[in-house]
């Protein structure tokens, strides 16, 4: 047909329309030709072509279709065949394809044909298609309902499917179909776990011929509210909830497994309903107990969490007024020392309560820092040999002032001790004695008493379990307040109500320096009796003593100041030549190693070493001096000074080769203290 028939074509477009009707015209089947253009303008149609499209000729055809091949198929099909046409033309040897697509007849009515075409290039026509085609609607009608039928049955089974994945992915303990309208089981019941935890149904029939009503019924007997159960799963309840479209229902009920456990278990009923009208369930019946534990414990965290936000919004409501106090009172102090400088006794007033006043915002301060620290987990021990003597009496110096301020009779029992050597984190450990004493006192009244008691129970492999128990006569505390008196930011009255001042966090650092130390602490407390509070922990117990020094004087002592903050550095050098000492400066920690290598050795009697400097920290200061040639030189004293002062500060400080770690802003104090105790313990050592 190929070669042959493409002279015929060109005959026919070179000769008249007469030999084209003479030799395409009478054909039974249809038969066109088109270009193959933007256009794809007919050029030829038989008439058996036209009667498919219904037309009696010509003009009709051309007023129906355009007289075009784009307006002879359906729109909804056109893109499909024309991308068909061209992928099989570009990949067929003989230029031939074969397309499946609707036309619309003259009445309106949409009937499908087959096209069977080839691509041919005529001189003096051009690119064009001719094409047979045929009416193959009553072939196409049986495929689709052939189709129709095959894809029924596959959506039933894609349905039933579905629904079992569902079962599984839900975690069912066991699932059945029924077949609601009938009243009957599709499946029997199916166990997707250890029968033996929940064998409940086992002893029934669940053929293809029980009524589900039956089994409801029967199994109702069993439940723990068989009423409920009834009215869950009642057959026209159900079918009722499909025809409105509310196709999943769940029920939730307690039952006994086989190993007597109570159990609290969920039912769920996916409902559908099939082409003829049946409505169908798949019941699911899942094991929720440990489900509905987590949703509690979630639930009572939730209430916890909001208790917690609610407390840390009452805490910066005191906080506010707690910081302002102390701040405002600094503020005013400094304004009135302006108005009175000439006045040397008022000046010396004001600047005493200022210090106080600055003690107390930094307290403040420190509290809220040591709660975050703990609560983010960074805080660390930084344990050392301990003689609790001295310890005790640390703490004693510090809280009696106190005492004083308000005529507290306060005593120390040390009488329990035995083992007074022992191996601890000292900072900590006076941390939280002075924090519960501090307490002590503020909450007491005038001409009050408090009481610190310390006691030892030797265990063995040299360890003691030791008690320090902090008891005063002062206001107590409610019964309420007790369940959350070691929560953050949590007061039973703020500092308007209370008049004493304080952010909240004080137990809640105890707390959590106690749990760090590995301890535990309780509280008892009775409102107008007074309070106790006792913590428990195990302390490693020295063999020895340790040893003092000698008697060190202070007194013309020659100091390197290696601080990198201008002002900072002018303040501790008028402090420290106040006191005495000869100071010498610089400003970071390069040149303080360079000031020790060129002096003379013993030149400096020790070093005030600043930690954060820009060029040179001090940690890296002070291992560089310990690294110098000259041992003389190296071993020379060296003191941290720091703001930070948390355990893992110090144990840096300690581990980079420094003597001692003083924190910032300088209690001079403490700090002549630490010096002595410095020099004597090095004169020991040597």
């Amino acid at each position: 047909m190929h070669d042959s028939f493409k002279d015929l074509l060109k005959i026919s477009a070179e000769s008249s329309d007469d030999f084209f009707r003479r030799l395409v015209e009478e054909m039974p089947g249809g038969f066109f030709i088109y270009r193959a253009d933007g256009k794809e303008e007919v050029l030829r149609i038989n008439k058996a072509a036209l009667r498919i499209f219904g037309c009696e000729n010509m003009e009709e055809f051309k007023r129906l279709t355009g007289g075009t091949f784009r307006g002879m198929v359906h729109p909804d099909d056109l893109e499909r065949v024309e991308n068909s046409i061209s992928y099989q033309i570009a990949n067929s040897v003989n230029n031939l394809d074969y397309v499946e697509y609707r036309i619309r007849q003259a009445d309106g009515s949409t009937r499908w044909v087959t096209d069977y075409g080839r691509f041919a290039h005529l001189e003096n026509v051009g690119d064009i298609y001719y094409v047979f085609i045929s009416d193959d609607t009553e072939r196409m009608k049986k495929r689709m309902s052939d189709l129709e039928t095959i894809n029924s049955e596959l959506v039933k089974i894609s349905a039933r499917e579905s629904q079992y994945r569902k079962a599984i992915l839900y975690d069912a303990i066991f699932f059945f179909e029924i077949d609601l309208t009938r009243d009957r089981f599709i499946t029997a019941i199916t166990h997707t776990e250890d029968v033996h935890t929940f064998d409940m149904f086992d002893s029934v029939n669940t053929g293809e011929e029980t009524k589900f009503s039956d089994f409801i019924d029967f199994s109702a007997k069993g439940q723990i509210d068989p009423d409920e159960y009834i009215r869950f799963f009642d057959r026209e309840r159900l079918i009722r909830f499909c025809e409105e479209g509310q196709l999943e229902q769940s029920y939730e009920c307690q039952a006994s497994d086989n190993l007597g456990r109570r159990r609290l278990l969920q039912y769920v009923a996916l409902l559908g309903k099939s082409a003829d009208g049946k409505v169908s369930a798949l019941i699911m019946a899942k094991d929720i107990t440990s489900q509905d534990e987590k949703q509690k414990l979630l639930q009572m965290s939730l209430r916890q969490a909001q208790a917690a936000n609610i407390a840390k919004t009452t805490f910066l409501s005191n906080m506010s007024h707690d910081v302002k106090t102390p701040l405002n009172a600094i503020l005013g102090f400094a304004d009135l020392i302006k108005l009175h400088i000439d006045d040397s006794a008022a000046i010396e007033e004001y600047t005493d309560k200022i210090k106080i006043s600055g003690k107390q915002l930094l307290n403040i301060l420190n509290e809220a820092l040591e709660v975050t620290r703990m609560e983010s987990g960074k805080a660390m021990l930084a344990e050392t040999e301990c003689h609790l003597i001295d310890l005790l009496a640390e703490v004693e110096k510090a809280v009696i002032p106190e005492m004083n301020a308000k005529s507290i009779r306060f005593n120390v029992d040390k009488s329990q001790i035995t083992h007074f050597s022992v191996y601890m984190d000292v900072l900590r450990m006076k941390e939280m004695l002075c924090q519960l004493l501090d307490n002590a006192a503020k909450y007491n009244r005038n001409s009050g008493k408090v009481h610190l008691t310390v006691g030892e129970e030797v265990h063995s492999c040299g360890y003691g379990k030791y008690t320090f128990i902090v008891e005063d006569n002062g206001c107590g505390i409610s019964d309420e307040f007790m369940e959350r008196i070691f929560e953050p930011f949590s007061r039973e009255s703020n500092t308007t109500k209370s008049g004493v001042p304080g952010s909240g966090l004080g137990l809640a650092v105890v707390k959590n320096l106690v749990d760090l130390m590995g301890g535990k602490i309780t509280a008892e407390s009775k409102v107008g009796e007074g309070s106790r509070f006792t913590v428990t922990l195990v302390l490693k117990i020295l063999e020895k003593n340790i040893p003092a020094g000698r008697e060190i004087t202070l007194e013309g002592k020659r100091l390197l100041l290696a601080e990198d903050n201008a002002i900072n550095c002018e303040i501790a050098e008028a402090l420290l030549t106040e006191e005495g000492f000869t100071v010498e400066t610089v400003g970071d920690g390069d040149q303080a190693v360079e000031a020790v290598r060129k002096a003379e050795a013993g030149y400096f009697d020790f070093v005030l070493m600043d930690i954060q400097m820009p060029r040179m920290n001090g940690y890296e200061a002070t291992m560089a001096i310990r690294a110098l040639k000259d041992r003389e030189r190296a071993n020379v004293p060296i003191i941290a000074l720091s703001a930070n002062t948390y355990a893992e500060d110090q144990k840096m400080s300690v581990q980079s080769g420094m003597d001692a770690h003083v924190s910032k802003p300088l209690d001079m104090t403490k700090l002549k203290e630490t010096i002595k105790t410095v020099l004597e313990r090095r004169s020991v050592q040597s």
